[in-house]
């Protein structure tokens, strides 16, 4: 890991950390259950997406870190997959590696 890496890591690490914004219960509760059934992460961040009121790739990471307990370096690719630098089969590749 390079030390930007690591600045950038330590940054959304503090962002999460302090934000008001906690996980909706019935929403992990999904993405386990989703999961369980074998659907792929990109089908995981697809159902975040439309149930989410805020579209933000950093609650896209602390859904993921809060229901699989995921590190922020495997949740982070989620965020990607939002902003649509990250395409379905890559997302599924990244995060399944960490399952």
């Amino acid at each position: 890991m390079t030390g930007k890496e690591n600045i950038i890591d330590l940054k959304i690490n503090a962002v999460l950390q302090n934000s008001p914004y906690i996980p909706d219960e019935r929403i992990v509760a999904e993405l386990r259950r989703l999961k369980s059934l074998g659907q792929p992460p990109s089908a995981l961040l697809m159902y975040l997406k439309n149930e989410l009121p805020i579209v933000s790739g950093l609650y896209f990471i602390e859904y993921f870190r809060t229901a699989f307990d995921m590190s922020l370096k495997a949740a982070k690719p989620a965020a990607g997959w939002l902003s649509g630098e990250i395409p379905d089969e890559r997302i599924d590749r990244f995060i399944s590696e960490e399952w």
